[in-house]
């Protein structure tokens, strides 16, 4: 038996072997790279998650090697260091090689769309492969690379392998577990944060309005900004647009009109008319309760009553 051997099997009188730490979910976070209603499509990991995802399982690596160094020299029968390095690595270079597996897995199980009781039972099925995968290869590895260092491997101690399967998979069961669960409540996280981008740019655009109409008069296509519009009528099936010193004619009914220049300071102020308010230099009422507005290059237009208050300041 080699000294590897006889180290391992006494570090596990006690315990199991330091050599096969877990790895905790905490120390396997990552997130996905990510307008739809499927989360789905929010599961993945962009270059600069994956480098940070690598580097949290370098660093649950470390630690957890570290640990059961501290603890097996602390009993007076470590290994050399580079054994518990070796036995980590092994095991988080296998979990980052699977975890692609592992979302392409969890972003086509949506309850929305298949139901919990198929998503279970999907997970329950990749969970027994992936744990499979994840400990066989973990020591292929390992009795890969021992050698090459003058030493045997083996995994677990001889005559009690169920019991160092059990440990695997009730690890790897927590890691399987935490994983997905970050998985989604990250997905969920991008998408509302996804959700309140798009609000935040559609309240921008529509504060902003638009910029310039286009006015087609045959073949030409003519561009005009609505501040320079003072007011517009209905006139048939068009709109009349009166500019400085010039009208042009819109096929488009008023109320389009209205809802699209609603931002713009244009209002309603008859039935026929709306007007820019930034162009009203006065309001006169009469005795019917209609008024007449003065605009900014001096003509008149009438108002009826139901409208006054749209000019209010």
């Amino acid at each position: 038996m080699s000294d590897m051997e006889s180290s391992v099997q006494q570090s596990t009188a006690s315990s199991l072997p330091a050599s096969d730490v877990g790895i905790k979910p905490a120390g396997t976070s990552g997130g996905p790279a990510v307008m739809s209603s499927n989360i789905a499509e929010y599961i993945g990991f962009s270059k600069l998650l994956w480098l940070g995802y690598a580097a949290s399982l370098v660093l649950a690596a470390a630690m957890g090697a570290s640990s059961f160094w501290i603890e097996d020299t602390r009993n007076g029968m470590a290994n050399p260091a580079w054994c518990y390095a070796v036995t980590e690595g092994t095991s988080v270079i296998m979990l980052f090689a699977l975890t692609p597996a592992l979302l392409w897995l969890t972003a086509r199980l949506d309850p929305k769309r298949i139901g919990w009781p198929r998503v279970v039972a999907n997970h329950l099925a990749g969970f027994a492969l992936g744990s499979a995968a994840h400990i066989a290869g973990m020591a292929a590895l390992r009795y890969a690379i021992f050698p090459l260092f003058g030493r045997d491997y083996s995994f677990g101690v001889p005559g009690n392998l169920g019991l160092q399967l059990v440990y695997e998979v009730r690890k790897d069961a927590a890691i399987y577990l935490g994983m997905v669960a970050l998985i989604w409540l990250v997905a969920m996280a991008r998408r509302r944060a996804q959700v309140v981008v798009q609000q935040v740019v559609v309240q921008r655009m529509a504060s902003a309005g638009p910029r310039r109409l286009e006015i087609r008069d045959g073949a030409q296509r003519i561009f005009v900004d609505p501040a320079e519009i003072l007011w517009a009528e209905a006139a048939g099936n068009y709109v009349e647009l009166h500019l400085a010193g010039r009208s042009l004619l819109q096929r488009q009914t008023l109320s389009s009109l209205e809802q699209e220049l609603s931002d713009q300071e244009f209002v309603r102020i008859h039935r026929s008319r709306l007007v820019n308010r930034r162009h009203v230099r006065s309001m006169a009422g009469n005795d019917s309760g209609d008024f007449t507005v003065t605009l900014s290059d001096g003509r008149q237009i009438g108002g009826g009553r139901r409208w006054r208050q749209s000019l209010a300041l």
